[in-house]
């Protein structure tokens, strides 16, 4: 089933990181982002960037939420934890409404989050952009006539039919729950395309080498 947006997101750099790490040596962060905390994808670790990581990596996830209700989730952990050593370094989140209605669908917003600690505590500052968009490739399908135009008479030969000869109406999926609502209404249909290679970033894939090569475990917390 295509999905009906894609969410393109940006991981730039972070600044001011505590360095969780500190009992045996640099930090060597890097940034897990969600919609759905099933489906996780992760930017590379930055080895030498300590507590001011450089990453400029770019995801792609699509989703079928509505906009509404969808919100961002990232967190930035240290790779290859040391026993007694805290994974979470800082978290934060980016509601995506907020971004539809300041920037609109399919264009760049630029956001520096504020980076927290599970207590609150403010802990440095995460700068990414995100697109919201419908999927690549997606093309609006032309208006479905309903039936013949009126008064038109049938085709030389055409015998008569017991029912009127009625095209199929165009299906109605909007949920009442959608209703009011500024982009969740909107049912977007089509496949995404043109950037498979960081569609491969959110699969089994980036799952295993959040797992098996940086030692991230999702439900440590």
């Amino acid at each position: 089933m295509a999905s009906r947006y894609e969410l393109e997101v940006t991981i730039i750099s972070a600044e001011d990181l505590k360095n969780v790490n500190w009992r045996h040596g640099k930090l060597k962060p890097y940034a897990v982002v969600w919609l759905d905390p099933s489906n996780k994808s992760s930017t590379r670790a930055d080895e030498e960037g300590d507590a001011s990581p450089y990453w400029n990596d770019n995801l792609l996830i699509p989703f079928n939420s509505l906009i509404d209700d969808s919100t961002l989730y990232v967190e930035v952990v240290h790779a290859n934890v040391a026993e007694g050593t805290k994974q979470l370094i800082g978290s934060a989140k980016l509601a995506l409404r907020d971004i539809a209605e300041d920037v609109g669908l399919g264009n760049v917003a630029e956001r520096k989050l504020e980076l927290k600690r599970p207590s609150g505590r403010p802990q440095g500052k995460l700068q990414i952009k995100v697109t919201v968009r419908e999927p690549r490739g997606y093309v609006t399908p032309p208006a479905i006539p309903y039936g013949r135009p009126y008064g038109a008479p049938p085709a030389r030969g055409t015998p008569p039919s017991v029912y009127p000869d009625y095209a199929a109406p165009r299906s109605y999926g909007k949920l009442a729950s959608e209703q009011g609502s500024n982009y969740g209404g909107i049912g977007w249909t089509g496949a995404g395309g043109g950037f498979g290679a960081l569609e491969h970033k959110i699969g089994d894939d980036a799952a295993d080498r959040v797992e098996d090569d940086l030692g991230y475990d999702g439900d440590d917390y």
